[in-house]
């Protein structure tokens, strides 16, 4: 298979850095703009299903969550395995804000295994599962 273009590295990089970053300013219901409508996110056991998973997730999110979070994105790995359709690995530093007190301490590191898709609006995810050092 041909080297993935790089300005298809570029999208994708974005794509991956906007997810980052709409968890971190609680930007949750947005998350699902970068999905497709059949993806699946599996997050620390819990599988989210579709659109509609999506925005029950973002719900749930946006009550019960006040931890501040960032979350490093690094180490971006691609693979391409047709036109529309790449690979990959993303590793993840999670810090979280010590609630009460300054600093942050280290909550998760692993990576996300990925599944890109190529659709009208550019690439979105079809499938990201976070694993964890632990786990992997």
């Amino acid at each position: 298979m041909p080297d993935l273009p790089i300005e298809d590295r570029v999208a994708i990089g974005a794509l991956v850095t906007e997810y980052a970053w709409l968890l971190d300013h609680r930007r949750w219901d947005e998350v699902a703009n970068l999905c497709t409508d059949d993806a699946v996110l599996t997050i620390r056991g819990r599988e989210i299903r579709g659109q509609s998973g999506l925005a029950q997730w973002a719900e749930h999110r946006a009550a019960n969550h006040a931890r501040r979070t960032q979350h490093q994105m690094t180490l971006l790995r691609l693979e391409q395995s047709s036109p529309d359709h790449v690979t990959g690995t993303a590793a993840l530093v999670l810090h979280v804000a010590k609630a009460g007190h300054g600093g942050t301490y280290v909550d998760l590191v692993g990576e996300y295994r990925d599944e890109y898709v190529r659709t009208p609006n550019g690439w979105r995810f079809s499938r990201r599962h976070l694993v964890t050092v632990e786990d992997s």
